[in-house]
């Protein structure tokens, strides 16, 4: 009964987890990716091709037919004739683990074939998260200098009526050039970001307009987390294939240690007369595989130190990557309340328009509060970006 509640607690998360895409808002550039994506074409081509490469030799070697002909010498004797017809086997069980074995390498080859697709789409999910960035990035700074321009207008207006001198209206001047070259260079860094999404995307445009960052929920702790995340990975199923591989070499290489069998058909005709019967031989192989086992178990040995290597570090590094999660969280949410609770760009507009204060103070204040406003947004992309690496081998 607990190991069928397991169960289906798995199964609800591993159903949560395959709806990332949908809540970082890439599902439909993703499956473009996934179906442009050249490198993918390719390594799907090879797929196809190491699964077939894997099947050969799962046969026994070819049969051998020997003809020979002999003219006797003086004639009287007649000439001879020998037909033989062979065919070699190796140990019976030997033939299983081949076939074993390349199962488990096709399965092998499956899951790597997986962990690259989930590279190369990780990358585009942190593309589309920068250029969503970009994009919030921007919108902010143009209403940074829509602001500034207003400010620049009234204190122009100001010292054409005599009312205000011109140091204010320039420092409003350079203030709003300042904004207009940060807006011309995150367009620029926008540009390079879709170019490199393009290329991804095989050379085919893609678009991406949006401005608002969205903040999927973590799971309520890191066990949660990781009991799923851990089924999904296909850089560990690919490890653990191996293990299983190096294990089903070990054992065919012991059974290839055994006796390989010839039998056959010979004929030997002679002047009046003809023999004939069945060929049966052994090989017994004494020195052609030496330590052909101890490298098999050694390398067995390796194979399961490596896996057990990275599921050591995949655990730490995803909990490390889970609690920035957490923490990049709370400070976001500080964040937002620090902005409802300090909005002031209304009051500091009207103090400044009554003279109550200097424009030396509002642009303080100012610059103040839009850099909390810009925190916000570099604080909510690292923490898309977190989240996306969290669920690089789950998204797809």
């Amino acid at each position: 009964m607990v190991i069928k509640i397991r169960t289906a607690f798995l199964l609800v998360l591993l159903a949560c987890t395959g709806k990332v895409n949908a809540q970082i808002g890439f599902e439909r550039i993703l499956q473009e990716i996934d179906t442009n994506n050249l490198t993918l074409k390719a390594l799907r081509q090879k797929l196809e091709s190491e699964r077939i490469a894997a099947r050969i030799g799962l046969y026994p070697s070819n049969p051998q037919a020997e003809v020979i002909y002999q003219w006797g010498n003086p004639v009287d004797i007649g000439n001879r004739t020998t037909i033989g017809i062979t065919q070699q086997f190796d140990f019976p069980t030997a033939y299983i683990y081949k076939a074993k074995l390349a199962k488990g390498m096709s399965t092998a080859l499956e899951h790597e074939f997986r962990a690259k697709r989930a590279e190369i789409l990780n990358n585009a999910s942190l593309l589309c998260a920068e250029l969503v960035y970009h994009n919030a990035l921007v919108m902010e700074l143009q209403r940074q200098q829509e602001s500034a321009m207003v400010i620049a207008n009234s204190l122009k207006q100001k010292y054409d009526a005599g009312v205000a001198g011109i140091l204010p209206y320039t420092q409003a001047e350079l203030v709003y050039q300042e904004l207009n070259s940060r807006i011309s260079q995150a367009i620029l860094q926008r540009k390079i970001l879709s170019d490199e999404l393009t290329a991804l995307n095989g050379s085919v445009q893609v678009h991406i307009s949006d401005t608002a960052i969205l903040l999927p929920e973590l799971p309520p702790n890191f066990e949660t987390y990781f009991s799923a995340i851990e089924l999904q990975n296909p850089e560990l199923a690919y490890l653990k294939s191996e293990v299983e591989n190096s294990h089903t070499k070990l054992q065919l290489v012991k059974s290839e240690k055994l006796p390989s069998f010839t039998v056959g058909y010979a004929s030997e005709k002679l002047v009046g007369e003809r023999f004939q019967g069945i060929v049966v031989g052994m090989s017994i192989p004494l020195w052609e595989k030496i330590n052909t086992i101890s490298h098999a178990r050694a390398n067995e040995r390796f194979v399961q130190l490596l896996t057990h290597e990275y599921l050591i570090n995949y655990r730490l590094g995803s909990e490390r990557l889970f609690n920035k999660a957490v923490a990049l969280r709370e400070l976001i949410d500080q964040l937002t309340e620090s902005i409802d609770r300090l909005n002031i760009v209304d009051k500091l507009n009207l103090a400044l328009d009554k003279g109550e204060i200097s424009i030396i103070d509002y642009y303080t204040e100012l610059n103040n509060y839009n850099s909390i406003k810009e925190r916000l947004l570099e604080v909510q992309y690292e923490y898309l970006k977190t989240y996306i690496e969290l669920h690089r081998f789950t998204s797809f």
